[in-house]
Formats: C-alpha cells, structure tokens, sequence
C-alpha cells in the first residue's frame, strides 16, 4: 500500500491523538498519507507531530461557491457517467437527514481524491460526517474505503441509523474491540467476517518508565476529557472518600471539556481544592511527565470502548485502575495488571486506589504485568501492520 487518503472532520484534535499516531506511524511504514479535514481545530495546543501532518492536509472549511460546484457535478457527471448516476440515485432514495445535502457536497472532495490517486480511503468514527463523504467519495471515484467505529456515540449511544448501509459500501468495518465486533454483528447485523478488530496502539519507545524516579509522591493521575462519559465526578468523590480518611496525596487530571465548571464545583463542595488539581489540556510530552510522577492512575469512565491514556499509563508502569466496562477488560486483567470496578461507584472505586496506595508490592507487580500487556497486544507498530494488511487485502 503506497498511498491512503484519509477523510476527517476535524484535524488535529488533541483528544484525538491516537488518530495522529496512527498516521505518523504509517507514514514511518513508508505509506504516503493525505489528509482530508472539513475543518480546522480551534485548540492552541498540538501533538507534536501533528505540525508536520498539516502540511499533508486539505482543508474544506472554505466555502466553495455554487457555481464550482455546478462544474464539479457536470465534470463528474461527464467523465463517470455510471459512478455518478449510482451515487445520485442512491443520495436520492436515502430518508437520512441531510443524505442528499452531502452529496452535493462530497464532489469538493472526490476532485481532490482524483487529484492525490490514493489506492485507499479510512475514516474514523461510524456516525461522523467524515464516514459519510468517504462511502459517498469511494462510490463516485471508485476507490475503496474502509472506517474505524470506536464506542460510546458511534456505536452505542447515538450511531447513525444507516449503519448497517455504510457497513455494507466499505470494503471492512475496523473496530477496536472484540467487544465492539460482537455488539456490531448483533446490533447492525454486518457479518463477523466483515468486522475486523484491531486494537488502537501506543508508541511503547515513547511511552516507556522514568527508572530513574523512584521517589514518587502520592499522586493520582487521570488523563481525559472532561466530559460526563468519563466518569470524573465519581473519582472527586472517592478522593473525598480518602480525604475523610485522612490519607496524603494529590489528584491531578489532564483534559478538558464542557464538565470544567461542574467539576470545580464539586471540588469546592467537597473541599478537595488542596487535592485535586485540574490542569487542562497538555503536549503529549507533558502528559509523559504526569504519567512519570504518577503513583497510581484512574480512568473511571461510565462508557469506554477501551481507554487509550489506560494503556499509556500501563506502558509507563503505573497501577491503574479502570471501569468494568465494554472493552476494558480486554486491556486491564483485574487483580493481574490493575483493578477493575463498576461504573458511579465512588466507594470501591476509593478502596481499588486505598489499596494501591498502601502496598507498594502490588503496585510495582501491576506496574511490571501492565507494561508486558501492552507490548505483547497494543504497540502502534502492530496496529499500522494490521491496518496494512487489511487494505492489502480488501
């Protein structure tokens, strides 16, 4: 596979870093990538290797006037008669909201896939607009494409209702759990042989434990968005929990999101400001640094297809401690790696960390068993390898 195009909505995300990665590390597989953005992102903070992914990037953001579009529509038209008419007619049929409103559109982007000649079109998330322009894209120019569906809004909670169409148009569906695949084949019905798992990898040379620190204070690091889905309020409740108990330590959370003003106030409810500490979006090189002076880290969300930050934390030899959940379990070995506990429960959730914090034994045991995890099943390595071989193959 020489060259790939992929379709996005918004790039570079930082919550979104394993879509960075995933790209960087095809492109050191010798894979010529194109990026096509709808949008750029607003957030000042970027990956660091994310400056140099922009300069493969088209964005759409700029409006195309009317009358390009009119010539793109004709152009297409002329020159693929069949593809064109096919495309239309199945825009037209469609009852989706807005399915014929992206056809119009999505010439802006097949002119430039006809441009770049990749041999390949992947998206990211079933339910987002990019998965739309890249069914449609591959219909009118004739390149095949494949889409990555993730978890909570894409597959769970909000996916599209044509899912199952926009399963049937690609060549394969990727997703990053066998949890996932099994809920696909049973919610969708898209044949197992169609659904392919390959789990979201990390770069285990970057992610790797400070062995000269071996001092570290009581601090438990949680790397997420500050969103409802990841569960924060129940983690400032188990760090009241072992306040009332008296313990010493620092709860520090890296991300942000629309939950910032509801989190500081239960902060200062449950007077946890000289504990908890939320300190925003960070470089991926400072987020290492967290992970680094890490003593135990949590991630106590309420939806997770897996947790990416879980297992950046276990690369870096920290505890962790995670929600039972989806395809969590296929990451975190309960009572082996790191401890699993259910979901808005704030009180064992506060034992699970107790625990860790006061035996350092099990901390350095999960600490070693939770980096041998990652290495054998999770390097970004195999999962541009896997991603290859897949497109070689459809």
């Amino acid at each position: 596979m020489k060259k790939v195009a992929y379709i996005l909505d918004v790039f570079p995300q930082l919550s979104e870093t394993f879509i960075i990665n995933e790209i960087l590390e095809l492109i050191r597989h010798k894979v010529d990538v194109v990026i096509l953005s709808r949008r750029k992102p607003e957030e000042n903070v970027l990956h660091p290797g994310a400056r140099d992914l922009i300069k493969r990037t088209y964005y759409l953001d700029n409006r195309t006037s009317t009358v390009r579009k009119l010539l793109l529509h004709l152009r297409f038209l002329l020159f693929s008669p069949d593809k064109y008419m096919k495309t239309f007619l199945f825009s037209y049929k469609r009852k989706s909201t807005g399915a014929f409103w992206y056809f119009k559109e999505s010439v802006i982007y097949a002119e430039i896939i006809k441009k770049v000649k990749p041999e390949h079109i992947h998206s990211h998330y079933a339910a987002s607009s990019a998965t739309e322009f890249a069914m449609l894209v591959s219909m009118l120019t004739g390149i095949p494409f494949t889409f990555t569906a993730h978890g909570w809004y894409d597959i769970f909670t909000s996916p599209p209702s044509d899912f199952d169409l926009r399963a049937e148009k690609a060549k394969a569906v990727v997703t990053v759990s066998n949890f996932n695949r099994s809920y696909i084949h049973r919610r969708f019905h898209v044949p197992l042989s169609k659904i392919h798992v390959i789990y979201c990898g990390i770069d285990l040379s970057f992610f790797r434990p400070d062995m000269l620190n071996n001092d570290k204070g009581n601090i438990i690091l949680s790397v997420a968005r500050l969103h409802p889905v990841k569960g924060l309020e129940y983690l400032l409740k188990a760090c009241g929990i072992l306040k009332e108990k008296e313990y010493s330590f620092k709860c520090i959370i890296v991300g942000e999101g629309p939950e910032r003003g509801k989190l500081e106030s239960l902060i200062s409810e449950l007077q946890l400001c000289d504990y908890v500490e939320l300190v925003g979006n960070k470089t991926q090189d400072k987020v290492l640094e967290y992970y680094r002076q890490a003593k135990i880290f949590v991630l106590p969300s309420i939806y997770e297809a897996m947790g990416v930050a879980t297992m950046e934390a276990m690369a870096c030899k920290v505890p962790v401690v995670a929600t039972r959940i989806w395809g969590v379990p296929e990451l975190v070995d309960h009572g082996k790696n790191g401890f699993l506990v259910p979901p808005k429960d704030p009180q064992q959730l506060a034992e699970a960390i107790e625990t860790l914090l006061t035996d350092s034994d099990l901390r350095r045991r999960f600490g070693e068993q939770g980096r041998l995890k990652v290495e054998r099943k999770f390097s970004l390595k195999d999962q541009a390898e896997g991603l290859l071989r897949l497109w070689e193959e459809t």
